[in-house]
């Protein structure tokens, strides 16, 4: 299957996922998850939930980068110039999965303008005032599902040997917005689809030239012409 054949089958089943659940159940699931609100899980996932934050990914990212400089320099016979450039890219591709993501995701929450959980748990409505930037008009899609599905499958190109991690994570802390009403279902599928495809894309992007942006495989993904 190719990549835009993939992406394209994906898109049209998160369509179809965010309609059922935007028409049948965000709702009711939202209202009977807000009964458990006093309950030890509950308070779990409430402890978790912001590890979503960026500010945790990025300044991760950031970090593995001035680590790989300073390498560089203190011991350039252990970082070489090629390995040195694989851990810039590798990085590098998951900052811009992130942001670019959540840039678009940003744009989409003004434009649909849909209200939080919230405002159904205080009086009962569930309504949209698109081009709204109140705070509380700004639940489609979910922006930290979008945040910690972008980083923790880009950490799964780059770790593949931890992916079990990165993805227990991801949908832990996806589930964790629905479960604290802080989003409606329909919100963390968007927002996952949005983080997935824009690391899906961006992987595809940094390997044209046919280097992974896995940090455990020093040779080429694809093998050389022969000359």
């Amino acid at each position: 299957m190719t990549l835009k054949r993939g992406l394209a089958i994906y898109a049209i089943a998160t369509v179809i996922a965010t309609a059922i659940a935007v028409t049948w159940l965000d709702r009711p699931l939202a209202l009977y998850l807000h009964g458990f609100a006093d309950t030890s899980w509950f308070r779990f996932f409430v402890r978790i939930t912001d590890l979503a934050n960026g500010v945790i990914w990025y300044s991760l990212a950031a970090l593995m980068m001035a680590v790989a400089l300073a390498r560089r320099w203190l011991t350039p016979s252990d970082m070489s110039p090629i390995k040195f450039s694989q851990q810039i890219r590798a990085w590098l591709f998951m900052v811009l999965a992130m942001a670019t993501s959540g840039i678009l995701l940003n744009l989409i929450k003004v434009m649909v303008g849909r209200e939080r959980p919230r405002v159904l748990f205080a009086d009962g409505s569930a309504t949209y005032t698109p081009f709204s930037f109140d705070i509380d008009a700004s639940s489609f899609p979910s922006g930290h599902t979008q945040s910690i599905c972008a980083a923790m499958f880009a950490l799964a190109f780059i770790f593949p040997r931890l992916r079990v991690v990165w993805f227990t994570l991801a949908a832990a802390i996806s589930t964790s917005r629905v479960i604290i009403g802080a989003h409606y279902l329909g919100d963390v599928i968007g927002g996952a689809f949005i983080g997935i495809a824009a690391v899906v894309l961006w992987r595809a992007w940094f390997e044209r030239d046919g280097v992974s942006v896995t940090l455990s495989r020093a040779a080429p993904i694809t093998a050389p012409s022969p000359s």
